[in-house]
């Protein structure tokens, strides 16, 4: 059917309206400062820097803190700090320290009893969020960590039974490998975030090129579980290869704002095309949030449930021209923390990519200011 172009115009005319006034608060653009790239294999103090799935920034000291995902089958697990060299014009990490992480004996964790991909700082201490390994016999299920700032282990936070690998009960918990890839604390420093990567099995199927599945986010306050809401994922892109569109979308961390607002970043991965796909969204809950923490299920109840507003921010593809020439690709982002306030006032964020310890990947670092 053709429309004449006097009723199109109006159409577009209502539709931008729409989209200004439907969620202000998240309407921000990022500009790229600049990018950094670690080559796989690169040591620092006798370990491998590499796996980093996770950032958080110390505005006192002005150090970025990584966590290395690394099940101690390179180096023991650990995270790494880096100096912070960040203003308009200027982006540049460097290693300082590395951080062994110790369990309750005081010890470094053994191989493959731990997948970190989170951390935040609380009060001093650092917290950290891990995968486990749900396939592994017995599972082991995922975990939010509290340690002091030097790695020693302090307490565990409680995780609610619905994110846990329940003995006997099948089709309930987590999806290995898919489980706390998000986790962070607002600008305040008195409520945590965690959120899974892809959907719990009791809760939806994840992600396809036609289908975009939901997640749970945990919200913590003095490190006691209050809330859980609905989050919902992007589908894969639809970009085909010898006729078929093949990957997986998932959330790969959240930068928490306040208690109502949080930025995400969505991962996408498409092996037939080779291509990663990072998407950058801000996020908004409110009254009508539905606060899914006593529900063993949300399956029957997708499409009545009320998740998370989002607004798309960025698409990183838009920003690869204007990387450094020999890498102007995207590497498999993870993760995401705020950097110091711009003399004009403009906050900025840091992003780092998890290398898989693969030679054909690399640790990717890129800085932005937030155009409010």
């Amino acid at each position: 059917m053709k429309i004449p172009m006097k009723k199109l115009t109006l159409i577009a005319l209502c539709a931008t309206s729409l989209f200004a006034t439907s969620n202000a608060f998240a309407l921000d653009k990022l500009k790229l400062i600049g990018d950094q790239n670690i080559p796989t294999g690169e040591k620092f103090k006798e370990t491998e820097i590499g796996g980093l799935s996770g950032l958080v920034w110390d505005k006192e000291k002005n150090k970025v803190l990584a966590i290395s995902d690394d099940r101690g089958n390179v180096n023991d697990p650990r995270f790494y700090e880096f100096d912070l060299k960040l203003d308009e014009k200027t982006f540049k990490v460097t290693p300082t320290d590395v951080v062994i992480l110790k369990n309750k004996d005081g010890k470094p964790f053994a191989k493959n009893i731990t997948d970190f991909e989170g951390i935040a700082l609380f009060k001093g201490d650092v917290l950290v969020s891990s995968e486990g390994w749900i396939n592994k016999e017995p599972p082991i299920n995922p975990e939010v960590f509290q340690f002091t700032r030097a790695g020693l282990y302090k307490s565990n936070l409680e995780i609610p039974e619905q994110f846990l690998n329940v003995k006997g009960v099948s089709r309930f918990g987590p999806r290995d490998n898919q489980v706390f890839e998000g986790l962070s604390i607002t600008k305040d420093g008195k409520t945590v975030w965690v959120g899974t990567e892809e959907a719990l099995e009791q809760d939806d199927r994840t992600s396809a090129p036609n289908y975009a599945s939901t997640i749970r986010l945990i919200q913590y306050k003095d490190l006691k579980p209050v809330k859980q809401v609905a989050y919902k994922l992007e589908k894969v892109p639809s970009i085909k290869v010898a006729g078929l569109t093949v990957g997986e979308t998932g959330l790969s961390d959240m930068l928490a704002i306040d208690d109502n607002h949080f930025y995400s970043i969505e991962r996408s991965y498409l092996p037939l095309a080779k291509k990663t796909v990072i998407r950058l969204f801000k996020n908004s809950i409110d009254s009508s949030t539905t606060d899914i923490s006593k529900m063993d299920s949300i399956n029957k109840d997708l499409k009545k449930i009320k998740t998370v507003d989002k607004e798309l921010i960025a698409d990183l593809e838009d920003f690869k021209g204007q990387m450094t020439a020999k890498f102007q690709d995207l590497d498999n982002i993870e993760g995401i923390c705020f950097g110091p306030t711009l003399p004009n006032g403009h906050e900025t964020i840091i992003l780092v990519s998890d290398n898989n310890f693969r030679k054909n990947q690399r640790t990717q670092f890129l800085a932005f200011e937030i155009i409010p």
